[in-house]
């Protein structure tokens, strides 16, 4: 069986720095010998971007629109085609800054139905200083949308730190920490932070052995005490806390009955408010694509060319992880 290719999400209003974040993390990925690949969105026709991160790198252009919605559909195809020509150790998905990242999640889960891939998080960059001026307005769609791109995030890099005062800086801290208390947050300038760790927080592990913590840039207020404080949840929980969304991927070992299976999404939790996914029913010998939002569900049965692997992604709060993982590895026991 293939091994799971783990997705970053990377988010962030125009601006804040992800360009500049994304070649540290290709950077850090060339000297250690992996192979990163990279999805870039612009919603223009043209990307600018995609020059400055190496020839070397593969990569995967959305032009003309923001995966979140006017070429949503085609985010799956293009991961699944990522993973299977490139075989990366990981890919990470740079989108329009004026993605929504709730909606750039969902869509990123529909490759897990296509290739062996598991979205691990959502890395939000911010501008500290534009960060500030919105919240001082306190309304508009940029604020929002800003305020929803910290808030879908299981790592918060709060960016050009050198631009605001120490207190106003102690000031967004306590404002994201309030939005987004299970994040793990760290403080900038110019995004200069070991990849590493932006890794350990989405995993919830320490950084590598023999890594140090990054050093600090003149004038960043980088709170080492507490970055690991409010890790994310491993293995794909992105965030832990209140209101905080988390994805569970699992692919199954082998068919399920059908009435059991239905009984089992019927008892879903009402925190688990999204589910999708591809199931072969062992008492019908056919295979199904699975829907289920807003407590009701949907079978299409289906015929795919090629292989495709069984495989359940659910969306949520709070996920009841190992207890959901259980109830699955016995409806396939069975």
């Amino acid at each position: 069986m293939d091994r799971l290719v783990p997705v970053y999400v990377l988010t962030g209003f125009l601006g804040s720095g992800k360009t500049t974040l994304l070649n540290r993390i290709l950077d850090e990925a060339r000297t250690d010998g992996q192979k990163v690949a990279v999805l870039l969105n612009e919603v223009g026709d043209a990307n600018v971007e995609g020059a400055l991160l190496g020839k070397d790198v593969p990569m995967a252009e959305m032009l003309g629109g923001c995966i979140c919605c006017t070429i949503r559909a085609d985010l799956g195809m293009e991961l699944a085609k990522l993973a299977r020509d490139h075989r990366p150790d990981a890919i990470w998905i740079e989108t329009t800054g004026i993605a929504q990242p709730l909606e750039v999640m969902d869509s990123v889960t529909e490759a897990s139905l296509y290739e062996k891939l598991e979205l691990k998080g959502v890395v939000a960059v911010a501008d500290a200083r534009h960060l500030l001026d919105r919240v001082r307005v306190g309304a508009g769609k940029t604020y929002r949308l800003m305020r929803e791109q910290l808030t879908a995030a299981s790592f918060v890099i709060l960016n050009k730190a050198d631009l605001v005062g120490a207190a106003e800086l102690d000031e967004l801290k306590r404002l994201i920490g309030g939005w987004n208390p299970s994040a793990s947050l760290v403080v900038t300038v110019r995004a200069q932070l070991e990849p590493d760790l932006i890794y350990a927080g989405v995993r919830g592990a320490e950084p590598a052995a023999g890594r140090s913590r990054p050093a600090c840039s003149p004038g960043c207020a980088h709170d080492h005490e507490h970055e690991h404080e409010h890790d994310a949840d491993p293995g794909g929980q992105i965030g832990a806390g209140h209101e905080q969304v988390g994805v569970l991927t699992h692919y199954l070992s082998g068919p399920v009955d059908s009435a059991a299976f239905e009984q089992w999404v019927a008892g879903l939790p009402e925190s688990v408010y999204r589910s999708k996914g591809i199931v072969t029913f062992r008492d019908t010998g056919s295979r199904f694509l699975f829907q289920y939002a807003y407590r009701e569900s949907d079978f299409l049965k289906i015929s795919p060319q090629g292989t495709v692997h069984d495989v359940l992604v659910l969306i949520g709060e709070q996920i009841p992880r190992d207890l959901l993982v259980r109830q699955l590895e016995r409806l396939t026991d069975a």
